[in-house]
């Protein structure tokens, strides 16, 4: 079963501009992590970079199939457009979450601190699995993505508590409000404004992040 979030009908359109804007943040932060790993050889710097690169391409392949289903439907609203529009879109969300969770996953591997390739392989597939088996998948990919974003939040409180850096305190509240953008996801299937308010939240974690890590390049 998929269900799908309710989208104002004045936000159709800016939706899907602003997954191709989340794919060039995303991206951008993908690089300057592997930028920062091939400065200081540190492996959570590699594999944040490679988590982040896993979630922009989940946003530029949700885009370009919106967009994708726009265009199909483009010459009229007859019965065939409508199903490759229908196909287009599902196949955009399916992308999104097997991708995105792979990037959270990803995080959360990398705050283990641990080289075990059979321990990712096990989370990954345990995340999927819970997801595709799933009655209602989208509703469950956002719980897991929140119960993932919780772990990470509290591991980047703890280091800004340990250590009081500046960077640290702003990726926490920067996956704070990734958080909070997926909670807002999770009610976003019965109201629309929380799908708007949602994407804003994402919009403001991912620019955090990103000027963070711009920040500590500076610095290398």
């Amino acid at each position: 079963m998929m269900n799908y979030p309710i989208v104002p009908y004045w936000f159709y359109g800016y939706n899907s501009f602003l997954e191709m804007i989340f794919f060039v943040v995303t991206l951008l932060v993908g690089a300057y992590a592997i930028h920062i790993y091939n400065l200081s050889g540190q492996k959570q710097s590699k594999l944040f970079g490679f988590s982040f690169l896993m979630v922009s391409s989940s946003y530029f392949i949700q885009s370009f199939l919106n967009f994708a289903a726009s265009y199909s439907m483009s010459d009229g609203c007859s019965m065939q457009t409508m199903a490759a529009a229908r196909g287009f879109n599902i196949l955009g969300v399916y992308a999104h979450m097997i991708l995105f969770l792979a990037g959270l996953v990803t995080i959360v591997y990398m705050t283990l601190r641990r080289k075990d390739a059979k321990m990712y392989g096990v989370m990954l597939t345990a995340v999927m699995l819970v997801l595709l088996l799933s009655s209602n998948k989208l509703y469950f990919f956002y719980v897991i993505s929140s119960m993932l974003l919780i772990y990470i939040s509290f591991y980047y409180l703890r280091n800004y508590l340990k250590n009081r850096k500046t960077n640290s305190l702003v990726v926490f509240i920067a996956f704070l409000f990734l958080l909070f953008g997926k909670i807002h996801f999770i009610f976003s299937i019965d109201h629309g404004a929380f799908y708007v308010a949602g994407h804003i939240l994402e919009l403001v974690a991912y620019s955090l992040i990103l000027i963070n890590l711009i920040a500590v390049t500076r610095r290398q």
